[in-house]
């Protein structure tokens, strides 16, 4: 498909379609275990929110009543703790942390207005029980988190248990208030997330799309673009496709609207992977303008589908009329890129035939914490105790160290501390780098906007566009969230408790807070991912091989199969973000990264041909694929365990198609990553 753009009559590919900035910039974030999703900026949620924190803030400046501050903490933090979903599953998580959050505020006030110590030693529970609510999912954690930042705060408002039960039911206005509008009022649909997030998928298949022909186009004989564009789309497309899949499965929405509309991502990605093998090997064709006519209607056809998904009602016909035409077209291009842009078309045409035979956005249910969930008492794992004691402690520990260097408002210590931990101890230094960033960058804003708005009008009207930027980013990147949250806090306790130095005063707490927070997760329980490391290369390469031996034994493309294909696209992005966080955290040498990196581009190279095979009429060969298993086996256990005498299969046969390639070149990866560590391998004839 070498496309000549001064032969072609039709607009070359490339020119008219640019790949989104915003996507690429996710797609470098995503490698490093550094979240970034635009996908899930939630415009109205911001707006919403900063309509409850605004309207607090402004009647508490309008009455000179300052204590309303933890009205306006309290409506905030309320919204943070929406999961979104149905409104009973939101009413049952925001009542539950107004219901928790102000029992914390009491005691922790109370106890510290006994003593510091008392008020120390009350922390120990009021941060080791919610941290608990893991054990019901990512809803009930958040909501328990959110408890241990409202006690940390409280403990640094010491006051007699009179005075104590006045912050809580300030605090419990709040939420009260935040609940009403956001369930009562000002209501969003329930779907929206499952839609956003089904789009940005095929947005970013659109994206692969337009940089897979754009790279063709271009030409050259340098292979490292493709390896390079390859690695990077498949790890964030399947990586935004497994966040949709679990968020579609959490809030159990849409009945099966939007799993059918995953399921057309997913075999369009496969078939974008099977284009992406057939021009990286360099294959010409005898159908280049077809195939470039082609390539410029699926284009279309995905923009389409993009649209359509996000509508709470998608325009089937419309959709279909133009995937019956596309696969009109293919049918008569008899290569992979013809035969994968078919299958494209024909996987779309069955999503509108499916969807006309159901209501669509009906069967909206629970969310991932819902009423019967709360009733039942379930075993707590291990590691959710593990994380509960982590973080108690590390609490504790940045309370001691606020205490005798008079950090002024030390709460925002504590609070970097129980926001930082993360439940993965290679999950909490992101997270603390992260709030550093968005801290320290914040506070440079706040110092800013103080010193250009010196009057408290000019403060409370940009309290609003404020608090709307933090929560719309809230679920985007945990930087842009910090770096809008930051002034957002000092600009509010600055119209409601003045005090100089706000801004250098949060960034120093929250370097404290973070640092201990790092040390907390590297020494208090860690799991050790490096142990891990091996499993998690085996898993990739059982996977990729389990894929191409259902390839070889069957006649097309099958559920099956597809379940197959989607676990190893899963296990290899597991990998490849395992490898890409230990680079960062200083292992290349140690664990052999640059070895590693070879068997997973390898096991991409699998994972392509295989779907470019099962997109061709063959024969089925169950012998060959036993043996392909069994092969599997033996680089897995040679991966897992490379310090020992590793008994390696051997190539005997020359490859006969793509696929025995792909193998062979995997087992050579093997055979280099098992030689770094010292161990000679046994062969295997």
């Amino acid at each position: 498909m070498s496309v000549k753009v001064c032969q072609c009559t039709s607009k070359p590919l490339g020119r008219p379609a640019r790949a989104s900035v915003a996507y690429r910039i996710a797609r470098r974030m995503e490698a490093y275990a550094f979240a970034a999703t635009p996908e899930r900026i939630g415009v109205q949620e911001g707006l919403r929110a900063a309509t409850a924190v605004s309207v607090i803030v402004a009647a508490a400046v309008w009455l000179h009543w300052p204590s309303l501050s933890w009205a306006a903490f309290g409506a905030f933090w309320t919204c943070l703790a929406d999961p979104g979903g149905s409104y009973q599953s939101r009413l049952v998580c925001m009542g539950s942390f107004g219901a928790a959050g102000a029992i914390a505020a009491w005691i922790g006030s109370a106890s510290a207005g006994v003593s510091p110590v008392l008020g120390g030693a009350v922390l120990m529970p009021l941060i080791f029980l919610p941290c608990l609510s893991g054990t019901y999912g990512a809803a009930a954690a958040q909501v328990g988190v959110l408890v241990c930042v409202v006690a940390v705060v409280a403990v640094a408002y010491p006051g007699r248990p009179e005075s104590a039960l006045e912050l809580a039911g300030r605090f419990s206005l709040g939420c009260l208030w935040a609940i009403i509008l956001c369930i009562g009022i000002w209501r969003t649909h329930p779907q929206t997330p499952a839609r956003r997030a089904i789009a940005s998928v095929l947005a970013r298949l659109r994206d692969m799309t337009i940089e897979l022909i754009d790279l063709h186009r271009r030409g050259g004989a340098d292979i490292a673009p493709w390896k390079a564009i390859n690695a990077e789309h498949r790890r964030s497309v399947r990586a935004a496709l497994e966040r949709a899949r679990s968020l579609v499965t959490e809030l159990q929405i849409g009945g099966d609207r939007y799993m059918l509309e995953l399921d057309l991502a997913d075999r369009i990605f496969a078939g974008l992977i099977a284009v992406g093998h057939d021009l990286e090997d360099g294959r010409h064709s005898t159908h280049e303008e077809l195939e470039q006519r082609l390539a410029d209607k699926l284009l279309r056809l995905i923009a389409e589908a993009t649209d359509q998904a996000a509508r709470r009602t998608p325009d089937v016909a419309l959709l279909s009329t133009e995937a019956v035409a596309l696969r009109r077209a293919a049918w008569v291009v008899d290569s992979v890129v013809g035969r994968a842009i078919g299958a494209a078309a024909q996987a779309t045409k069955e999503l509108c035939d499916a969807l006309r035979d159901r209501t669509t956005g009906a069967a909206i249910g629970p969310a991932s914490l819902n009423v019967g969930t709360l009733r039942v008492l379930k075993p707590i794992p291990a590691t959710v105790l593990r994380h509960a004691a982590r973080v108690t402690v590390a609490v504790i520990v940045a309370y001691l160290i606020a205490m005798p260097l008079n950090l002024r408002f030390s709460y925002w210590a504590t609070m970097a501390t129980v926001v930082v931990l993360q439940p993965r101890s290679a999950s909490s230094w992101p997270r603390c780098l992260e709030r550093m960033v968005g801290s320290i960058a914040g506070g440079f804003l706040a110092a800013g906007l103080l010193v250009a708005l010196p009057t408290k009008l000019m403060l409370l009207v940009v309290i609003f566009p404020m608090a709307a930027a933090t929560m719309a980013v809230r679920s985007v990147n945990y930087t842009a969230f910090v770096f809008f949250l930051t002034p957002l806090f000092i600009m509010v306790i600055e119209l409601l408790q003045p005090a100089a130095g706000l801004p250098s005063a949060r960034i120093v707490d929250n370097i404290v807070g973070g640092l201990v927070g790092i040390a907390a997760g590297l020494l208090l329980w860690p799991e050790r991912d490096v142990s891990k490391t091996g499993e998690t290369l085996a898993n990739a390469v059982r996977a990729n091989f389990a894929f191409a031996a259902g390839v070889v034994a069957e006649r097309g493309m099958s559920p099956a199969l597809e379940r197959l294909r989607r676990e190893a696209g899963v296990t290899s992005t597991a990998a490849e973000t395992m490898r890409h966080r230990m680079i960062l955290e200083g292992q290349s040498k140690r664990a052999h990264l640059a070895e590693m990196a070879a068997v997973l581009e390898s096991l991409r190279r699998l994972a392509g041909a295989a779907t470019a095979t099962s997109l061709t009429t063959k024969t089925p060969d169950r012998e060959r694929a036993a043996a392909v298993q069994e092969t599997a086996g033996a680089l897995a256990e040679a991966i897992k365990q490379p310090s020992s005498n590793a008994r390696l299969p051997r190539r005997v046969n020359q490859p006969c198609d793509s696929i025995d390639h792909a193998m062979f070149a995997v087992m050579e990866a093997t055979r280099a990553y098992v030689d770094a560590f010292g161990a000679p391998p046994c062969l295997v004839r």
